[in-house]
């Protein structure tokens, strides 16, 4: 039995690297957090990482480094299989050596991924010189300040750098449920000539932000993922009506849409984003079809009314929302999302109406 124990501690350790992945994160816990998230994401997509960690406020100049490693026992559980965690700590005038530094650390040959937790800043030179070295770039658009503005800098961005640079979006990402949950509906093709008679839409969220005439970015993406898979045109730009809710004028080859968005503060104990989703016929045979979301967020319930009566809906589980499982999605994504693209490129075209 010590011949076996010995031999299995004599087992090699195995060194894995999928891609380069680069995660900037300003923030006191930071560095607990992402090593966190990094010990999940890595079990699916063992990498090289460099998690960056920004000192903005320090007086002198510094930039320091040092080497851990992310480890897994193997199926087997004998094997440890390692991944390299490169901890950088730039401070002061210092964040501006960041890019140098970095790139002749990468992986050759592998995709570049860089994962930017913070405040999207799509002018800082920091952001443009890691964007540029990395062949694909994470942000969540829920971060952005000014979502109305932020999205069409990112749009102009996305059509600037597609040839190099694939975006992805985790509000997007948590977007996924309630996008499955609407094409559910048109599955049906009774029910599909209905998308074509569709003149209302109505978008509820929770958002608690110090701007009133402000709308959260997963509000505005569903909304353009909706228009632009529908090919509906701005006829107008959004109007806010009262201080928590506006409304855009859009058209179709069959008729006028009106698209409506309502925000209210958060409630204790209840899940913030989009709370509900209604698309209305308001013609006769009359038609609407929701979506919402239950309190604690973990699951969407969907509901049917034609020409007055109700039908039995359907129950669709969010799952697992957490930074490690939505990193760990986005990273099994290989090029650009058209899709997220096109919904960018229609609010660009909003905000420009007029």
């Amino acid at each position: 039995m010590a011949e076996v124990t010995e031999a299995e501690h004599r087992e090699p350790v195995m060194r894995a690297c999928v891609l380069n992945l680069l995660v900037y994160a300003p923030g006191e816990n930071a560095a607990v957090e992402v090593s966190q998230i990094m010990a999940d994401v890595t079990t699916q997509h063992p990498s090289r990482i460099f998690v960056i960690l920004p000192n903005y406020d320090a007086a002198e100049s510094a930039l320091n480094a040092w080497v851990t490693a992310q480890c897994h026992l193997s199926g087997g559980g004998h094997k440890q299989v390692c991944c390299e965690q490169i901890m950088i700590t730039p401070e002061g005038e210092g964040i501006s050596q960041l890019p140098s530094l970095v790139r002749p650390l990468l992986v050759p040959d592998l995709p570049v991924v860089l994962w930017w937790r913070d405040v999207p800043s799509f002018e800082s030179r920091v952001f443009d010189e890691l964007a540029t070295t990395s062949d694909r770039v994470i942000i969540d658009s829920a971060n952005l300040p000014n979502p109305e503005e932020g999205l069409v800098e990112l749009a102009t961005l996305i059509n600037q750098r597609a040839q190099w640079t694939a975006f992805r979006d985790l509000s997007w990402s948590r977007l996924t449920p309630w996008r499955v949950s609407v094409a559910a509906f048109f599955d049906s093709p009774d029910w599909r000539a209905h998308l074509a008679r569709l003149n209302r839409v109505e978008i509820e969220c929770t958002h608690d932000h110090a701007d009133r005439h402000s709308i959260p970015s997963q509000a505005l993406l569903i909304a353009c993922w909706l228009a632009s898979r529908l090919k509906w045109r701005p006829t107008s730009k959004p109007q806010w009506s009262g201080e928590h809710g506006c409304h855009v004028a859009l058209a179709s080859e069959h008729g006028p849409i009106t698209l409506r968005i309502k925000t209210t503060p958060p409630t204790e104990g209840a899940q913030g984003g989009l709370n509900a989703l209604r698309l209305t016929v308001e013609s006769e045979p009359s038609a609407r079809f929701v979506v919402s979301c239950c309190d604690d967020g973990s699951y969407l319930q969907t509901t049917v009314e034609l020409a007055g009566t109700k039908l039995d809906g359907r129950v669709f589980p969010v799952g697992d929302q957490r930074e490690a499982q939505l990193i760990s999605r986005e990273l099994e994504i290989l090029g650009h999302d058209t899709v997220y693209e096109q919904a960018l490129a229609f609010f660009a075209g909003v905000q420009i109406q007029g």
